[in-house]
């Protein structure tokens, strides 16, 4: 499930840099680089995980919580008030993410089932890809489970995106949205409950609206929508 969408081989690359000459521990590894005034970055860690922050502008915010072992979470900002909260609360989780522009936002929740009889696997081991590049996009992204996978691209202005991810109790989750916003006032919301879920939603113009609900198991949905103003729901159970 690593797989590393184009538009992020920017952060990962400067990512591996940064992280090559730290040397080898059981603690975890925090890298903040700061370029400008008044940004402000937050982590807490527990044991063998890694952060690389990177802002380059002003007025930047980005908070990380690591809870369990071997999370990953790279973030870099570009520009001026981007914001991030990011936490990762199973294990394994990664998440890289790239805010060019000024006022967007993004929260990023990876944690365990809730459900407490779940007996399988238990870990975590999500991914979110973010590329946010504009004005005023917004994101929110929550992933309860295992093995679950994000990529959003937002490109433009006050485009908005909602993610949840949850799996089966007696499966693994490995659900897998994508969303892809190209223009102003988009907004689209994806919710999948199960495994081995599939949404996909393509947003070209302006103030369109998608909706994708998924529940069950190897559903696949897929809107695409170009021109302005559209609306679409899909419902999957």
């Amino acid at each position: 499930m690593r797989q590393f969408p184009g538009l992020l081989v920017l952060i990962l690359a400067a990512a591996l840099v940064l992280s090559a000459s730290a040397p080898s521990s059981a603690e975890g590894i925090g890298t903040v680089t700061q370029i400008g005034l008044n940004n402000y970055a937050y982590m807490y860690q527990e044991v063998l995980s890694e952060v690389i922050i990177m802002q380059l502008g002003n007025r930047n915010s980005a908070s990380i919580e690591q809870e369990g072992a071997e999370h990953l979470a790279s973030v870099g900002q570009v520009g001026d008030e981007n914001e991030i909260e990011i936490q990762q609360l199973g294990e394994q989780d990664l998440v890289f993410a790239i805010q060019f522009g000024a006022g967007n936002y993004a929260n990023v929740a990876q944690t365990h089932p809730t459900t407490l009889n779940s007996s399988y696997r238990n870990i975590s081991d999500n991914d979110a890809f973010i590329y946010q590049s504009g004005l005023y996009n917004v994101l929110n992204l929550l992933q309860i489970g295992d093995d679950n996978t994000a990529s959003v691209y937002q490109i433009d202005n006050s485009n908005e995106a909602f993610i949840v991810q949850e799996q089966d109790a007696l499966a693994s989750g490995a659900n897998a949205a994508f969303v892809v916003q190209f223009g102003i006032g988009n907004w689209a919301t994806t919710q999948q409950l199960g495994a081995n879920l599939l949404g996909r939603s393509l947003q070209m113009g302006a103030d369109n609206a998608s909706s994708i609900n998924q529940s069950g198991i190897d559903h696949e949905a897929l809107v695409v929508q170009n021109g302005n103003q559209n609306s679409a729901i899909i419902n999957q159970g």
